[in-house]
């Protein structure tokens, strides 16, 4: 009876270890995959993510980092770096209560009169306009929808002080920007869906910002060069003014 006894709490250490195994490690490395997945499908470029650490007794979640990778042809590796994120988390329903980004750094490349945010905003709207490939009717539901994709809900998602620095060789500015506070509220949908639209308004802040300052570069561009044509002729008076008095000097 003792050795029967002490078997089943060997068998129960065991369970209880898989089931904590599973729940630690595996759950995490779901999250990260599914982030990786929905956001290299929202961005149309790589997205990576450096670690997730969940704990369904205290419904939060964690993630070390997440980086957007740059459309090809830009010189950075990345254009977003997202750091030190936050969320609470019901891991019952599915829904997420708040998801806190802080301090993000973002790099806006210009090239040939486009940005790498241009880019990847082009993508995202491109990916959201596509059809589903392999969408069959008679396969989930009658619209070709899949019925048993999971639904996620945040209800509240903000992105505070963004570090975002403007980079243009051909305009030969390099500057720092500031991306005002990023907040939305009841975003729901499939994780693609969710990472979409969120994705969809950082892109279009950022956008923004970098066409004022493109605006800026270019008119300062024109206006160092109206300021070498006019330099150059004030010169140019100046000088034949010179030349006249040299002139009568030698006269008398």
């Amino acid at each position: 009876m003792k050795k029967a006894t002490t078997s089943l709490l060997i068998i129960l250490l065991l369970i209880g270890g898989a089931a904590w195994y599973y729940v630690s490690f595996r759950l995490d490395d779901a999250i990260a995959n599914g982030i990786e997945e929905a956001g290299s499908a929202a961005f149309g470029t790589s997205v990576k993510v450096g670690g997730v650490k969940t704990s369904i007794r205290d419904g939060t979640l964690s993630i070390s980092s997440i980086t957007v990778a740059n459309p090809p042809g830009y010189t950075n590796k990345f254009a977003i770096s997202l750091n030190a994120i936050e969320a609470a988390v019901d891991y019952d329903s599915y829904e997420i209560k708040r998801v806190i980004i802080d301090k993000p750094e973002v790099v806006i490349e210009e090239k040939g009169g486009q940005t790498n945010f241009s880019d990847l905003l082009v993508n995202i709207q491109s990916d959201r306009s596509e059809p589903a490939a392999d969408a069959d009717p008679d396969a989930d539901g009658k619209d070709g929808t899949d019925t048993d994709a999971t639904t996620i809900v945040i209800r509240h998602f903000r992105m505070n002080q963004t570090r975002a620095s403007f980079e243009s060789k051909s305009l030969d500015r390099y500057s720092d920007l500031k991306v005002d506070e990023i907040e939305m509220n009841n975003i729901s949908g499939t994780p693609a869906e969710v990472a979409s639209l969120i994705a969809t308004r950082i892109i279009q802040e950022i956008t923004a910002e970098a066409a004022i300052e493109m605006f800026k570069a270019k008119l300062r561009k024109k206006f160092d060069k109206l300021e070498i044509k006019v330099n150059s002729r004030v010169k140019g008076w100046f000088g034949d003014d010179d030349e006249e008095e040299d002139e009568n000097d030698s006269d008398r």
